[in-house]
């Protein structure tokens, strides 16, 4: 294994001082270093080579793994995640163990496997990309939840207001051999023309439209069920026959990593592809919410990352 570095975020969850001393034990030969000072330190790589590490731990929530995880795409470095936020979707679209001294057995075990991660403008993501109601609502949600409740009027407003928006998906393979076939839909038409369509080009109009490289993102949200991290392809998810109440409905059922159930929705599979539309959409990039992402091209890169792992599959959702 070498020597290791963890890297790590008091403000997670469930990360405190008690626990903190406990991972380092349980990680054997490793110097810790609070994310708030890595800047300070030249940042993970240049820290990591410093301190002669041959792989790297981050004890925090999906935002602190995240950041980390960026900045080792690309490189040899393998990446151990110890789960410690409200939601830890990368750790659940791993299959990884939620306890994080379990984690720690894991990233022990030196099993370091290789996994996809998604790219939007050349920008790595590790979740999902989101586009239209749920991009337009996500500061107001971040501040509503930070305190700020006086945003609700706004944000109630604001989701009453949304119009659907015309999406122009150009794909990296025919519409119907992306297409991916539900056993019930209540879009049956739209299937049937979908599944005839030979173009790779299409228009469609939603509420809200998703690109997964896992299963979850925000609050569990099980939005990509058979979506893998090892496959080299992408799950696009349009929600293109709903109602607000019906889309608010469907995220309540799916929440806390439920099994989605999407009678209305249409998703691809595809490896690649360019989002555009009418006219310029904010985006949102797993946590963080971008102005300047407009049009995307959006692609797999297979095998960008590795992740200490348990085992070498990586199991859609059952």
């Amino acid at each position: 294994m070498g020597k290791g570095l963890l890297i790590y975020s008091l403000k997670a969850g469930s990360l405190d001082s008690e626990l903190l001393p406990k991972l380092v034990s349980g990680l054997g030969d490793v110097i810790k270093i609070d994310i708030e000072h890595l800047q300070e330190e030249g940042g993970t790589l240049r820290y990591a080579e410093a301190n002669h590490c041959d792989w790297i731990a981050v004890a925090g929530g999906d935002g602190t793994v995240e950041s980390v995880a960026s900045d080792l795409v690309g490189t040899t470095l393998p990446l151990g995640i110890i789960p410690a936020g409200t939601f830890n979707n990368f750790a659940r679209s791993l299959h990884l163990p939620l306890d994080p001294l379990d984690a720690c057995r894991v990233i022990l075990g030196g099993n370091a496997l290789p996994t996809d991660v998604g790219f939007a403008n050349h920008r790595p993501f590790f979740e999902c990309v989101g586009f239209g109601l749920d991009a337009a609502l996500y500061t107001l949600g971040e501040e509503i939840k930070s305190g700020r409740f006086q945003k609700t009027i706004e944000f109630v407003r604001r989701a009453y207001h949304y119009p659907p928006q015309q999406f122009a998906l150009t794909l990296d393979r025919p519409a119907c051999d992306a297409l991916v076939q539900e056993q019930t839909n209540e879009s049956a038409r739209l299937v049937r023309f979908l599944t005839r369509n030979q173009s790779s080009n299409l228009t469609l109009s939603a509420l809200m439209l998703t690109i997964s490289n896992g299963p979850y993102f925000g609050m569990n949200y099980a939005v990509a069920p058979e979506q893998r991290m090892d496959d080299g392809l992408l799950t696009i998810s349009v929600f293109s026959r709903y109602s607000k109440l019906q889309l608010w409905w469907h995220f309540a059922y799916i929440a806390f990593g439920r099994r989605e159930y999407s009678p209305k929705s249409i998703a691809f599979r595809v490896a690649k592809l360019r989002v555009d539309g009418s006219q310029k959409l904010p985006v949102r990039l797993d946590g963080s919410t971008q102005e300047d992402l407009w049009p995307l091209d959006v692609a797999s890169k297979k095998d960008a990352l590795r992740v200490f792992r348990s085992d070498a599959t990586l199991r859609p959702l059952s």
